[in-house]
């Protein structure tokens, strides 16, 4: 059963210099980020995700202004994105949290499913290799063909790293589970296969979410009963926060939630219901919710435009 600091916690903005420094330890999500602007972005690709209706059109300039009001956010709170410019013509590369899965320091480009987004791959490779990376790219290892595992977007890990639980199904595919294994060097035992039933959550980060003092919040619609043993399995009940449909269709669980430089524990959403902001103030949270209603057009929100590049057990990684 995976631990955490929400039982011991002090009230957020006040905590004494000791729980300060065990938060800061213990948490190792989202502790450096990567984003790309959103200057190509557009909602072209007509059924890529079920959101993806074309219907209503982009407002770009009011796209871009709330993507510049989350980088400000994140920055209000002390972290520092690392900005990838997008390709030419590559529409959804704002959505970077299918770029790749970062772990220590190696990088495993992601293989696609959704074949307009394959031009991504080689850009965001080469961004990772500039910064430091270990890179690997699924596209050239010579994998069998309908292996697919979209990055970040696949793995949703425990706030400490102890546990990950790999999504597969819908774009994600179950041969992706071995490649990550093989690739990042991660021990079978800490990474949980769990499927995805639902077209509306496609990815693992539209349905599932670790919060930085240790929850993990989930909507078990998304998931198959084995599945939900699973999760159940290995995260404590009182660590798990089960939503509704309607409060996972407002994209809840896209959230990102890390511990700021003022010592809180911030989670960063587009829309929270009034149960859900209650309920995680109760548990020590700072919620802060951005405008972000241009990329749900595309089928995602603020955390399918964070890509964690930091996850390095005890520290930050520094290149």
């Amino acid at each position: 059963m995976t631990e955490n600091l929400a039982d011991n916690t002090q009230t957020v903005g006040d905590p004494s210099s000791s729980m300060k420094s065990v938060r800061q330890a213990a948490c190792q999500i989202y502790r450096r980020i990567m984003m790309v602007p959103p200057t190509q972005y557009d909602v072209i690709h007509k059924g890529l995700n079920v959101f993806m209706t074309c219907d209503v059109p982009v407002d770009k300039p009011l796209a871009l202004k709330q993507w510049e009001g989350l980088r400000r956010t994140y920055q209000d709170h002390g972290l520092q994105p690392e900005i990838c410019q997008p390709a030419p013509g590559a529409v959804d590369m704002v959505y970077c949290a299918n770029a790749a899965v970062v772990h220590n320091n190696s990088a495993l480009v992601a293989g696609m499913n959704a074949e307009p987004r394959r031009q991504e791959s080689e850009h965001f490779a080469n961004w990772l290799r500039e910064k430091g990376f270990q890179v690997e790219e699924m596209d050239k290892m010579g994998l069998n063909a309908g292996t697919y595992c979209e990055g970040n977007a696949e793995l949703s890990p425990m706030y400490d790293l102890s546990a990950f639980f790999y999504g597969y199904g819908i774009r994600g595919t179950e041969e992706g589970y071995n490649v990550i294994l093989d690739r990042l060097s991660l021990d079978k035992k800490d990474v949980f296969k769990v499927k995805l039933i639902d077209e509306r959550f496609y990815h693992i980060d539209v349905c599932m979410a670790p919060l930085s003092l240790g929850h993990v919040m989930m909507f078990p619609g998304a998931f198959d009963e084995e599945s939900l043993k699973t999760i159940r399995s290995v995260i404590d009940s009182e660590k798990l926060i089960e939503l509704t449909e309607k409060e996972a269709l407002q994209f809840a669980c896209n959230s990102v939630s890390f511990i700021s430089d003022k010592d809180e524990a911030v989670v960063v959403a587009g829309k929270f219901s009034d149960r859900l902001k209650d309920l995680l103030g109760t548990l020590g949270y700072k919620v802060v919710e951005v405008e972000y209603e241009e990329f749900l057009k595309g089928g995602g929100s603020v955390r399918c435009s964070t890509l964690d590049i930091g996850q390095v057990n005890g520290k930050s990684t520094s290149l």
